[in-house]
């Protein structure tokens, strides 16, 4: 349930959100080299140009009119649906109904797993003590400043144990934002295990869940309670560019 209760607050689920003081969580898609996942091609800004005409103040014309090619999956942060192992039958902007809900953000330490770096059930049980939100977002640690600009190709990112993907299902959590490119590992032959156990398909699919990736979350945010606005693009596709965005609790 989503009321307002005035110009500056936010009351969701029965908790009141304070306006005044948003945290925008999300990494901006650019045109330079800076953060890039799965050896995706890095985005274009190009000026639009059709005889005269050329969509470029510096070059002349008369406005800025980008034609902007991008891979939502490996240039910033992206929300996507269960169309990314499903197919095109889900888009995001179908599945994706919610325009805020209550947020619950852990910190988690990552733990060594076969030799690789994951999100793992004992220390997500460590880390999140109550389930009360259908929303859950993923600092891992150590949170180092790089993720905003990481290149994160063929380097074996951290990513989600399928233990600790079935403790989220299990406590009903809808949206998941993790500050990894990928819940699964880099390389896994296409098995995608934590994908489809998060959407639970094909046997019993949650089309209106959805998984937001390459998020960041400073240092400064402490763990706690949080109303997001999940801000998506409405692509009609598997994956789209979002902006999420936290406020805290009002202090009265």
């Amino acid at each position: 349930m989503l009321s307002q209760t005035s110009t500056r607050h936010l009351v969701i689920d029965g908790r009141t959100y304070d306006l005044d003081h948003a945290i925008d969580i999300s990494l901006p898609i650019t045109p330079d080299d800076s953060l890039n996942a799965f050896s995706l091609p890095r985005a274009r800004f190009e000026p639009f140009r059709v005889g005269a005409f050329v969509g470029s103040i510096e070059e002349g014309g008369p406005v800025r009119c980008d034609v902007v090619t991008l891979a939502p999956h490996g240039n910033g942060t992206h929300t996507e649906c269960v169309g990314h192992i499903a197919g095109r039958g889900y888009t995001v902007d179908e599945c994706m109904r919610d325009l805020v809900d209550s947020a619950t953000l852990v910190s988690v330490e990552l733990a060594l797993s076969g030799g690789d770096l994951v999100v793992s059930r004992t220390a997500l049980e460590r880390a999140w003590q109550h389930a009360s939100t259908t929303t859950l977002i993923l600092r891992t640690l150590p949170n180092d400043p790089s993720k905003r600009t990481r290149q994160w190709s063929a380097n074996n990112p951290p990513y989600i144990h399928i233990d600790a993907m079935d403790l989220i299902v299990e406590r009903g959590i809808r949206h998941l934002m993790v500050d990894l490119p990928s819940v699964d590992r880099e390389e896994d032959a296409g098995a995608l295990v934590a994908h489809h156990r998060f959407w639970q398909w094909p046997h019993d699919p949650r089309p209106d869940c959805t998984i937001t990736e390459l998020i960041f979350v400073p240092d400064a945010v402490p763990d706690g309670i949080y109303g997001v606005m999940f801000n998506v693009a409405p692509f009609h596709g598997d994956a789209a560019p979002s902006r999420p965005v936290l406020v805290g609790t009002l202090r009265v």
